[in-house]
């Protein structure tokens, strides 16, 4: 499998998975937060690519910065099929579907919605675990297991307490998770909504309990998520290190570009 961050932050959010090899490689993007449908087409064209089709895009919950109507529209009208959550679909249809939010004239009545509950589903050879995490009252918020054959990758940003990532968290080879805010950037430039993510340290905390009660750590963690004001990479990266610095095992650490896409991450296999 083959990870890569496209957009990472409260303007945008899209992640890229790849698995497989000649007539059966498959891609598949997870989110697709962008404020256009001019900017998500270039994306699709510029940082995807189009020469292999999409087998889907899955969304994780219906803030604006992971899916809108702008997205939808291209997503509609290049007939990609959409994984979403039962609970999650009718919050997008509340948020960005209404008839009251949306031109007269558009009818997005097409879109190729694949509802999906608490099981593990199939996305060709890939098995998708969904991961409920708690994040804003009143919206249904879901992290991810990718596995496939040996390789195995968990994606979770948007939530605010760890417990119920830890279960799912054993044996990933590669994990992407929020750090979003570091607490004194946070008082000085106060934001209530972030009592709904992951402070840096909290996210440092809950690799550490990892790395108690995991004997193979992951290869890989990439930061994601932070907020501009109130975060920095070399502050993420610093607090991650400091929690990462008692353990013996070589785990590569990087910070998700905010408007840009990250370099490719290849999930690999551990020891």
């Amino acid at each position: 499998m083959i990870f890569k961050t496209l957009r990472s932050g409260s303007s945008g959010n899209a992640l890229l998975l790849e698995w497989g090899e000649g007539v059966h490689r498959a891609r598949l993007l997870i989110d697709c937060g962008l404020r256009s449908q001019k900017a998500f087409v270039q994306l699709l064209e510029e940082e995807v690519g189009l020469d292999v089709p999409l087998a889907g895009v899955l969304i994780t919950h219906a803030h604006s910065d992971h899916v809108n109507y702008s997205a939808l529209r291209v997503i509609d009208r290049l007939g990609i099929p959409v994984f979403i959550h039962e609970k999650t679909r009718d919050q997008v249809h509340k948020r960005h579907l209404h008839p009251s939010r949306i031109p007269s004239s558009a009818n997005l009545e097409g879109i190729d919605f694949r509802n999906f509950g608490i099981d593990p589903f199939a996305v060709g050879d890939l098995m998708v675990t969904p991961i409920h995490l708690p994040h804003a009252p009143g919206v249904n918020t879901h992290g991810y297991r990718f596995d496939c054959g040996r390789h195995r990758l968990l994606i979770a940003t948007d939530f605010h307490e760890g417990d119920a990532l830890l279960p799912y968290l054993q044996d990933v080879d590669l994990i992407y998770i929020e750090s979003n805010y570091d607490p004194e950037l946070l008082r000085q430039y106060y934001n209530p909504a972030s009592r709904y993510h992951m402070s840096n340290e909290a996210a440092a905390e809950l690799m550490d309990r990892l790395l108690e009660e995991n004997e193979c750590p992951p290869c890989t963690i990439v930061l994601g998520h932070l907020s501009t004001e109130r975060n920095t990479p070399e502050l993420a990266l610093s607090a991650m290190k400091e929690s990462l610095a008692y353990y013996d095992h070589p785990i590569e650490l990087h910070v998700a570009p905010r408007h840009s896409p990250s370099e490719p991450f290849f999930v690999k296999e551990r020891n």
